[in-house]
């Protein structure tokens, strides 16, 4: 009997391992959802690595069974260290109705975390901030009645997170501008949220509100000759003092569309528009 029961029992853990084998197997990322984690530094991620090595993996990964495959949710960092090392790791299946189920658990669980940098805790209030004081928006209300939804979503999160309205609302400036600047610049992105970029918080908030995009087509039509080319360049080298990932960030000049000329003469657009 005893040897029956033991001859079971390796059977169902024989079973139970090939189906966790088999789930880690399938696990897939989504960028969309890892862009939501906010990035570790450097020394950081060496640290991490170092005590899954020695201690292993305390917490389990958060997986959304989709299908045949199981979505990545939370753990993004430990998965990573676990899959260069060749090691396991435990795992827990969530079911999520939908992608903004998703979105807004992982925004919450972070903002739970305690090692969030001022430009992550921004970040993350501000995304938590646009999503909630959008949804459930009605087509039958006024901008005035939409306008009180967002002032009470501000106070809500004012309140949970001990910071005042404005913070919130600022954050919700910035959340905005980082999404924008990421469309074009991931790695920009990375920079600014680990407080390595040398745009300022107001820099990126206005990008956010859409007062630092990039020009109307409409101004850019004409055609320029060498000679103003040459002229805006030159006054460029002996006026701007700003970095030039800053200046790319505010006229909306992307390296891989835009061209040489086109960046100066946004620039010279950009200065005319702030002198207005």
């Amino acid at each position: 009997m005893s040897k029956d029961f033991s001859n079971l029992l390796g059977g169902a853990l024989a079973n139970k391992s090939a189906d966790e084998l088999k789930v880690r197997e399938r696990i897939v990322i989504r960028d969309d959802f890892k862009s939501l984690i906010p990035p570790l530094a450097q020394d950081e991620l060496e640290q991490l690595e170092s005590n899954i090595l020695n201690e292993g993996v305390r917490d389990p990964l958060i997986i959304w069974p989709v299908g045949d495959t199981f979505v990545l949710v939370d753990g993004h960092n430990r998965f990573f260290v676990c899959q260069k090392h060749g090691l396991d790791f435990p795992f827990k299946k969530v079911d999520f109705k939908n992608d903004e189920d998703v979105r807004d658990w992982m925004v919450k669980n972070q903002l739970g975390r305690r090692n969030l940098s001022q430009e992550q805790q921004s970040y993350l209030r501000g995304l938590r901030y646009n999503r909630e004081k959008s949804q459930g928006k009605r087509t039958d209300l006024t901008s005035d009645q939409n306008d009180l939804k967002s002032s009470s979503t501000s106070q809500l999160l004012a309140s949970e997170y001990n910071v005042s309205e404005a913070t919130i609302k600022r954050d919700g400036e910035f959340a905005a501008g980082v999404e924008a600047i990421a469309k074009g610049n991931p790695e920009l992105k990375k920079s600014i949220l680990l407080g390595k970029s040398k745009l300022t918080k107001q820099e990126v908030r206005l990008i956010g509100k859409g007062k630092a995009t990039k020009p109307k087509n409409k101004s850019l039509k004409r055609t320029y000759t060498a000679s103003e080319i040459s002229g805006i360049a030159f006054n460029y080298i002996n006026v701007e003092r700003r970095p030039i990932e800053t200046i790319m960030s505010i006229i909306g000049f992307n390296q891989s569309e835009d061209s040489a000329i086109e960046f100066f003469t946004k620039w010279n657009q950009s200065i005319k528009n702030q002198n207005k």
